[in-house]
């Protein structure tokens, strides 16, 4: 662990407040790469470079200040970690008076180094599992080796599992810090589900992987409540949806089929704002691969043909609702039977087909799924 002028610069504006003396950072080799007085910023101190070889803290009375190299009467104290000294603390004033809050703003220091530390370590550590993840993923075979490098990270690489996909709305948490919220998340991931079937990393700025254990226990209805509530207490909290995609495979050791079903599925969530198992997905699966601009051709022929008259694409919609049911239908619009018959009638005089055959109602339920998605 090094002492950089980013840190140096974190660590003065931490502890400038404890004290009204002036503060410098030093680094091993003697240079001021921080300090509360700016203009002392990459000068030489002869006086760090004493205390980076003992050790020890230094005294420096007006007397030394004449005859070390920039320096000025204060102390000086080194700054460990790891048993070794990476930097050097002084501050000003009357060695003997200024000693307390020294001590104090060195201990200050030494823990702020260390959350830094840490907290890069865990970042090394997560960039290092989302790598190997991707390179899964993506991967065609396996072999031991492979498997035993996931193993060392901490992945369950040898349970069955399938894959999950979560996704924020990120652009409705502007005021607030993602990576915050990203360690938010997984913690609360892990208060629901606990660690021992689930593991979860982040996928991105917006998503997280998550994988599931499949065993004997394994009860799509539980999982489904343990997601959902996941994805309110998120919402509550944060006022934004979590869209939820769950693939079907069950895989070991090859995990990229049941991804590419938690895409698909999430691709499906992410319009309805909900919780969608690939497995539940039949019609939409086939519609989601059909590109968008044949997806609009197929609207221009059949929905679209009505758009200058929107009571009549209620009117289907509700007819569709009620399982083509006259008598329902009606009812449920508070319409007479003739008015309703009337406006069939329309819908098949204006796209040329009829909404009350097999092949018709087919067509038309399509239609009112692509506009729906479209609208989303």
């Amino acid at each position: 662990m090094q002492l950089s002028p980013k840190l140096a610069a974190k660590i003065i504006s931490e502890v400038q407040d404890v004290v009204k003396e002036d503060i410098i950072l030093v680094d091993i080799n003697g240079i001021i790469i921080s300090s509360t007085d700016e203009s002392r910023i990459g000068s030489f101190h002869e006086g760090a470079t004493i205390v980076i070889k003992s050790k020890q803290k230094l005294y420096i009375d007006q007397i030394k200040a004449q005859v070390l190299k920039g320096v000025k009467a204060g102390i000086n104290m080194p700054i460990m970690f790891h048993k070794k000294v990476i930097g050097v603390i002084g501050i000003t004033g009357e060695p003997k008076q200024v000693e307390p809050y020294a001590d104090l703003i060195r201990r200050m220091t030494e823990l702020i180094i260390q959350e830094a530390y840490y907290t890069e370590r865990n970042e090394w550590e997560i960039r290092g599992i989302e790598s190997y993840l991707y390179e899964w993923i993506n991967a065609s075979s396996v072999d031991k080796d492979f498997l035993e490098r996931g193993f060392m990270l901490g992945i369950p690489v040898y349970d069955t599992h399938v894959c999950t996909l979560m996704e924020l709305e990120i652009h409705t948490l502007n005021n607030y810090d993602i990576h915050r919220i990203q360690k938010e998340i997984i913690e609360l991931f892990y208060s629901i589900f606990g660690k021992e079937k689930h593991f979860i990393v982040r996928w991105g700025q917006e998503r997280f992987l998550v994988l599931k254990k499949m065993d004997a226990s394994y009860k799509q209805n539980y999982f489904y409540s343990q997601l959902n509530d996941l994805k309110k207490r998120f919402e509550n909290r944060y006022k934004s949806t979590l869209a939820i995609g769950i693939g079907k495979t069950a895989c070991k050791h090859m995990i990229n089929k049941s991804f590419k079903e938690a895409q698909k599925a999430l691709k499906v969530a992410r319009k309805n704002k909900g919780i969608v198992f690939y497995e539940d997905l039949i019609l939409e699966i086939i519609l989601e691969d059909i590109p968008s601009e044949m997806q609009k051709d197929f609207l221009k022929q059949t929905i679209h043909m009505m758009e200058k008259d929107q009571i009549l694409i209620e009117t289907l919609q509700h007819y569709m609702n009620n399982n083509q049911s006259i008598k329902r239908t009606a009812e449920e619009m508070n319409i007479h039977i003739n008015t309703l018959h009337y406006r069939l009638n329309k819908i098949e005089e204006l796209t040329g087909i009829n909404p009350k055959t097999t092949e018709g109602i087919v067509i038309f339920y399509i239609s009112l799924l692509l506009l729906n998605s479209l609208n989303r």
